[in-house]
């Protein structure tokens, strides 16, 4: 009698979508060896399948890392779209606007911070991101992906009257810089912050982001205290928050 493919070779492997399995592998490889340090084999290893089982999900590796790359922006789109629901204010007003843009903006810095090792893949150069005509279901599952939601609430803000059209016109290139900047920096504890922290320094890039743009000042709010993410060794008896000059 013929074995199964999918058939568990260490006993680990005891349900269905063995698809979605060896992703979740992966990540937890990812973060033990880096994307260069593991195989498709191991991912298989680490399900309890064989490595002829895994490669009738996935190609090679890079097929593997594609779909985890796709996974992750899914994910993101979903954490983004969940953030969106939970804004306060009268729809389409600019006070609303203003805070769907924080909203989506703190999703994505969550998002790196308790997935990293995805985050890793998603925006690596292990993978080629599709052209939008061919954005695959799976990194839009309410049929927007991440990029789509940050354009969206971009123009939500002209809708709004926040600001103007013309001010609008190629926000998303620094928005997006920004707050993936800021998540990066984050991830990597360049910026090693906490909650509170994470709150406070998106609020900056928001705030400046806003102004930018010209939205008036009580839409923006009011200034918030710096937050200190100098990487470099402080000096003995300087506070920190305190300013160092090169």
């Amino acid at each position: 009698m013929q074995k199964c493919a999918d058939a568990p070779t260490g006993g680990t492997y005891h349900h269905g979508d063995l698809r979605r399995a060896l992703l979740e592998a992966s990540i937890g490889l990812v973060s033990k060896k880096g994307v260069e340090g593991f195989s498709l084999r191991e991912a298989a290893r680490e399900v309890g399948v064989s490595p002829a089982a895994a490669y009738r999900h996935f190609e090679d590796k890079k097929a593997l890392l594609a779909a985890l790359a796709l996974d992750g922006m899914g994910r993101l789109a979903l954490a983004m779209e969940s953030a969106l629901t939970r804004v306060a204010g009268p729809a389409g007003s600019a006070v609303r606007a203003a805070a769907e843009l924080g909203a989506v903006g703190q999703a994505y810095v969550e998002f790196a911070v308790g997935q990293p090792s995805q985050f890793e893949v998603m925006f690596g150069p292990w993978c080629d991101h599709p052209d939008l005509e061919e954005v695959p279901p799976e990194a839009r599952p309410l049929g927007r992906d991440p990029f789509q939601i940050l354009v969206d609430t971009l123009d939500g803000l002209v809708r709004a009257g926040a600001v103007t059209p013309e001010a609008r016109q190629g926000a998303e290139i620094p928005a997006w810089s920004a707050v993936h900047g800021l998540a990066s920096l984050i991830v990597a504890e360049v910026m090693p912050l906490g909650l509170a922290e994470r709150a406070q320094a998106l609020g900056l890039v928001l705030r400046t982001q806003l102004l930018g743009m010209g939205c008036a000042p009580e839409l923006v709010g009011p200034a918030a205290d710096p937050v200190d993410a100098d990487p470099r060794p402080r000096p003995k008896g300087k506070p920190a928050g305190t300013a160092r000059q090169s």
